[in-house]
């Protein structure tokens, strides 16, 4: 595929972001959707070239302008509307979580692979230079035994009057912002879970947890913790792993200076500059891989983003979600 031409569905802010990356890489957005007309005449507005303009994703399919979609809208619905663009025979890239159900999860991939078609899904955080960076740190003081987590922003105050506050459109803080810190420990311990346990925490009349504290071990006996205040009053995010031969860390908050490091048992301590670890966006990597006319339809060696490697999230999120203890 030559240069594939791309629709985008949701014109909010996150689909905003998708957008202005997009164009960056000089990807072709020839067509929009969303029931919102004042969001979509803002996103026409923005980008280069007027795209064809639709109220649903259902018009946008059966229009058949369009060889790939990228998905910004509520997680409840993402699942139906990855079926109706695999079923089109249209490539997929969807904001995170691309489903709530790892069994419909499983069903979707199994889909794509049988249409040779493109499932990404959009976890940016895999491509930041910290998140590089702690991975491969790994290697230099594994094995992991415990890894601690907090993340906190402002979530409940901007979103607090949006579809994110509704379980039956998928919100909650755990299945949004949480889903990435549950990605990136998972992949700093590659380990099946013996255990996990979670207390989840509404706030005024929030239907969703708005708080999240997350235990997990894993079946080597490594353990990790996660503190997720989406009702913080300031982003901060700080990521600490102990391995068996030394540390490595990160540290960022609003206003101040970022902190990396990786010190192995013995040595001094390394500060890296993230930048140098840092690779394609989800967006720039889906556009390529269509670009390449590369076939879809094998499970080995998948993608970063290929939506198979974000199953074992779907699952914990949902195993939390079904198994934790409501305050």
């Amino acid at each position: 595929m030559a240069e594939p031409r791309l629709a985008l569905a949701g014109c909010g802010t996150v689909g905003a972001v998708h957008a202005e990356r997009l164009v960056a890489d000089g990807a072709q957005i020839v067509a929009i959707c969303d029931p919102d007309a004042e969001a979509l005449s803002r996103m026409a507005r923005a980008l280069p070239q007027r795209p064809q303009l639709f109220r649903s994703e259902q018009d946008l399919l059966a229009a058949g302008c369009a060889d790939a979609i990228v998905l910004c809208t509520p997680h409840a619905r993402h699942a139906d509307q990855i079926a109706a663009a695999l079923e089109a025979g249209v490539h997929v890239l969807c904001e995170k979580p691309f489903v709530t159900n790892h069994a419909l999860g499983q069903a979707l991939v199994q889909k794509a692979r049988e249409k040779n078609l493109a499932l990404f899904v959009s976890y940016t955080r895999r491509a930041r230079g910290h998140a590089r960076f702690l991975q491969a740190a790994v290697g230099k003081i594994g094995p992991v035994r415990f890894v601690s987590i907090l993340r906190s922003q402002p979530w409940l105050q901007t979103h607090g009057r949006t579809w994110r506050m509704h379980e039956s459109e998928g919100g909650g803080f755990l299945r949004d912002a949480g889903a990435s810190m549950l990605d990136l420990t998972l992949s700093l311990i590659p380990e099946p879970l013996s255990v996990a346990s979670a207390q989840l925490y509404k706030a005024g009349t929030a239907e969703v947890d708005v708080c999240a504290s997350v235990q997990l071990r894993f079946r080597s006996d490594a353990r990790a913790e996660l503190t997720l205040l989406g009702d913080a009053t300031e982003t901060l995010e700080r990521i600490q792993v102990f391995g068996e031969n030394g540390t490595a860390g990160w540290h960022q908050r609003e206003g101040m200076p970022a902190e990396l490091y990786v010190r192995e048992s013995g040595c001094s301590i390394e500060v890296p500059d993230p930048a140098t670890y840092r690779i394609p966006t989800p967006d720039k990597a889906f556009v390529a891989a269509l670009r390449s006319g590369r076939r879809f339809d094998s499970e080995t060696a998948p993608d970063l983003y290929d939506a198979v490697t974000a199953l074992p999230t779907i699952a914990l999120v949902e195993r939390l979600y079904r198994e934790g203890l409501w305050r």
